[in-house]
């Protein structure tokens, strides 16, 4: 008889070698490229949320450089303001240039009635009406004398009549509004 190898031997080792490298295949899956495919997709949408956070703040650039610009007009104006309006001291001397402004393009002041004051943080509105009497140029000269003033009047009002008793002469009422500055002036 012949001699036959052992092939039981040989066998369970070639499985014990397969089940080996699957073990360490699935561990390798399980243990390694599993939790770094979630590592990576966690990156992955991080890196998403930063792209997408860029894009915005790129966004932002030009209402901010807008923001900014009308930020510094507006200090500006405040500062321009603040230069020109008169303090509460000085009040009557605005009322004294009203007066003079009104004589100089010869419109005859009637009454003049200053208002009861609203103050307010920053500023004061301090309002006047004028009852005065004169002709359409002389009338139109002291209202663009008024406009022109350093200080800041408004104008919400203007009323002109014809005068009853003369021909060419109109008689009128302005209701103006001084704003004075208050942040030099103690509360």
């Amino acid at each position: 008889m012949s001699a036959k190898p052992k092939a039981t031997g040989r066998a369970p080792r070639s499985w014990m070698i397969t089940a080996l490298l699957a073990s360490l295949a699935v561990a390798y899956v399980a243990f390694v490229f599993g939790p770094a495919q979630v590592e990576i997709s966690s990156l992955r949408g991080r890196l998403n949320e930063r792209r997408q956070h860029i894009l915005q703040a790129s966004g932002l650039v030009v209402p901010i450089e807008y923001a900014t610009q009308q930020l510094a007009k507006t200090r500006l104006v405040g500062t321009q303001w603040r230069e020109s309006a008169p303090n509460p001291t000085e009040l009557s001397a605005c009322f004294a240039s009203l007066s003079a402004q009104a004589k100089a393009s010869e419109v005859a002041i009637e009454q003049f009635n200053p208002q009861i004051a609203a103050d307010m943080q920053v500023l004061a509105q301090h309002g006047l009406t004028v009852h005065f009497r004169g002709d359409f140029p002389q009338i139109f000269d002291f209202v663009r004398r008024i406009e022109e003033l350093p200080a800041v009047v408004w104008l919400p009002s203007l009323r002109v009549t014809r005068d009853e008793l003369a021909n060419s002469a109109l008689r009128g009422e302005l209701n103006l509004t001084i704003f004075v500055d208050r942040t030099d002036s103690a509360d």
